[in-house]
């Protein structure tokens, strides 16, 4: 029968879970174990039975309690899962070059030897290793492990049966060369590390994705890393950094995707990281860049930043990145409700536009010159029409929200502002239904503005259709001249030169 102790890791049917709880149960006979499991779904409640509660889960409905006498899956140790993933040996505990003793008076002689060296010598050059859900619950020692796999660079030990860093630590110490580490999915019931020899020396990497660590205990681990320039956070479910906390400024890269954040202010504390240039911040739930109640601040060296799948809604929210991120040129910002109010290419044309120019990736892609034009002038032509809307002297109501106007006036001129009744169109007149017919493949409508610029036009339809821009070639179907195709090739014009109407059929080929 198996003994367990509190916080103990344990395996059943390839679930990990925690011990939270080690007794009796109201109402049942028998001792029970309360475990938390790492797969909320398998949970049925938070630690309480009958209106009793036994134990506090880390996470809601993560908890069950199950029989001591229900049997958990075989732990293993490091090099046990190592060899049980790496070779077909599931343990070699000889000395090679020696013969294999079974007692005082038989002795076998060596048979396959090669073999098994050439399976040892594998391990021995092994440099990437993945040891994630083996249910490793401790090390081997230092010694055994440099002598076993003394080249591994690159260590994943994720979702295992770690109850201590110091267990994970005596298997790093073996590691010589390692430089970065997963413990991602973890449950460490102690974070210490024993004096001596330092075990993450050369660590530049390290995953604590899913371990539920919290600030307090991330600066800890991270006290262990002198050397860490990358750091994954993701799925911790954290909402805010503390403004005390005090990180390696060594850091360069930070994700922490996954959590639940809800303003970008909410992460200001990293802005005294002076070397930080790469932050990830997608899947969160970020719909502000300031609260009221925070202080703008300055990232230093940030270069990118991806603020996809979270809940910006507003074109605004992009004026307030420059001055926050004075070094950024690359940004993410996909899958955000800005990108869905609004047809794809209209949107991507405003991001574009409300960026500055040293911002040359977008969502990925390079911005080119002539699109980045291109959008500028569209997005001018836009606010143009916005102030039309107002009476003269109110113009400051409008500009308030597209801080880059004065700057993009005196890059492309100021546009006319048309009062006319024909400038007060709504957004559903100044759209075209573009029926696309390209040769060889099935016919697309898009919705255009009139306003859209035919060069920018033709890298819609190149991309839409897989063909270099340069080689698009488009042809209008003018009811006007009796039903013939117009070329459009005045790359200056828009689109709404040519087509009047709220509908129109363009036939796409690509040149030779």
């Amino acid at each position: 029968m198996p003994t367990f102790h509190a916080g103990q890791r344990l395996s059943y049917s390839g679930s990990l879970c925690t011990v939270r709880y080690i007794g009796p149960v109201i109402g049942t006979e028998g001792e029970w174990l309360g475990v938390e499991w790492d797969n909320v779904s398998r949970g049925k409640h938070s630690g309480e039975h009958g209106g009793k509660r036994y134990f506090e889960a880390k996470l809601p409905n993560s908890s069950t309690f199950i029989r001591t006498t229900r049997l958990p899956d075989p732990p293993v140790t490091f090099l046990e899962a190592l060899r049980n993933k790496y070779t077909t040996e599931k343990d070699i505990s000889f000395e090679i070059g020696k013969p294999i003793s079974l007692s005082a008076t038989k002795v076998f002689e060596e048979v396959g030897f090669n073999k098994i060296l050439e399976k040892l010598g594998r391990l021995r050059e092994l440099e990437i290793v993945l040891l994630d859900g083996m249910r490793i619950v401790r090390g081997d020692g230092a010694a055994e492990i440099l002598d076993t796999c003394p080249s591994i660079e690159e260590l994943d030990v994720s979702r295992n049966l770690w109850e201590r860093l110091e267990d994970i630590g005596e298997v790093c110490r073996g590691l010589k060369m390692l430089k970065g580490l997963r413990i991602s999915g973890n449950r460490f019931s102690s974070l210490e590390i024993v004096e001596g020899c330092p075990p993450f020396e050369g660590v530049v990497s390290l995953e604590i994705n899913n371990t539920l660590f919290d600030w307090t205990e991330i600066v800890h681990v991270l006290q262990f890393f002198p050397k860490i320039h990358t750091l994954l956070s993701a799925s911790n479910n954290t909402t805010e950094i503390p403004k005390s906390i005090t990180l390696p400024h060594t850091l360069t890269t930070i994700n922490l995707e996954q959590n639940a954040f809800t303003s970008l202010s909410s992460i200001f504390p990293l802005s005294n990281l002076s070397l930080l240039k790469k932050l990830i911040l997608a899947h969160n739930t970020i719909s502000t860049i300031h609260t009221p109640e925070s202080s703008p601040v300055v990232f230093p060296s940030l270069e990118h930043l991806d603020l996809s799948f979270n809940s910006l809604g507003t074109y605004p929210l992009l004026d307030l990145l420059p001055s926050l991120f004075p070094c950024l040129t690359s940004l993410r910002i996909s899958h955000n409700p800005l990108f869905t109010s609004i047809p794809l290419e209209e949107a991507h044309m405003l991001a574009v536009a409300r960026t500055p120019a040293r911002v040359t990736t977008l969502n990925y892609s390079k911005i080119t010159e002539a699109e980045r034009t291109n959008a500028e002038i569209y997005y001018l032509n836009r606010i143009a029409k916005e102030i039309a809307k107002v009476e003269e002297g109110m113009e400051d109501t409008i500009l308030r929200d597209h801080k880059r106007w004065e700057e993009l006036c005196e890059l492309h001129g100021k546009p006319i502002i048309d009062r006319s009744t024909e400038g007060r169109k709504t957004l559903a007149t100044r759209l075209i239904d573009l029926e696309f017919l390209p040769e060889g493949k099935d016919p697309l409508v898009k919705k255009i503005p009139k306003s859209l610029p035919i060069s920018t036009l033709k890298g819609l339809v190149g991309r839409m259709f897989g063909i270099p821009p340069l080689k698009v070639q488009m042809e209008y179907l003018s009811p006007e001249d009796a039903g013939e195709y117009v070329p459009l090739d005045d790359e200056i014009k828009e689109i709404g030169f040519y087509i009047d109407s709220g509908e129109g059929r363009i036939k796409v080929a690509e040149t030779a």
